[in-house]
């Protein structure tokens, strides 16, 4: 781990050297400085993260997409990829309370069956107890 975090670090200071670089003009023009990467989550990556993303590494690209290089846009498939998944997880919740509803009402019914059990026996031994040894 040490290693890995080691040349998370040096690429870091890589990608702050071509900032500067790009902010000097001595760089090529449209020349994208790459995003730092974050050392906190490095262990758990998922596909939409930053350090995949691999802008401004060729030369043929002039004109990247915007889905790469705008923010704005980047952001906008983000919400439409959540938006998607909305009908799928109302779907779940909308299950899930089914099976809640289900379990909650066999519930009561036991609880019901126990009470009239319950009342059956209290009545079964509240009946009085007629005593034949106490004659006055």
């Amino acid at each position: 781990e040490p290693a890995i975090l080691k040349i998370v670090s040096t690429y870091n200071n890589l990608c702050d050297q071509l900032h500067v670089l790009i902010c000097q003009c001595k760089a090529p023009a449209n020349a994208i400085p790459p995003l730092p990467i974050s050392c906190d989550g490095i262990f758990q990556l998922d596909v939409n993260d930053e350090i995949w993303k691999d802008i401004g590494l060729e030369d043929e690209t002039m004109d990247p997409p915007q889905w790469l290089v705008n923010e704005n846009v980047c952001q906008g498939i983000h919400l439409l990829i959540d938006l998607d998944c909305c009908p799928e997880e109302e779907d779940r919740l909308i299950h899930e309370c089914c099976v809640m509803q289900e379990c909650m009402i066999m519930e009561w019914t036991t609880l019901q069956r126990a009470q009239e059990g319950a009342s059956e026996l209290l009545n079964l031994y509240s009946t009085p107890v007629l005593k034949y040894g106490n004659r006055c």
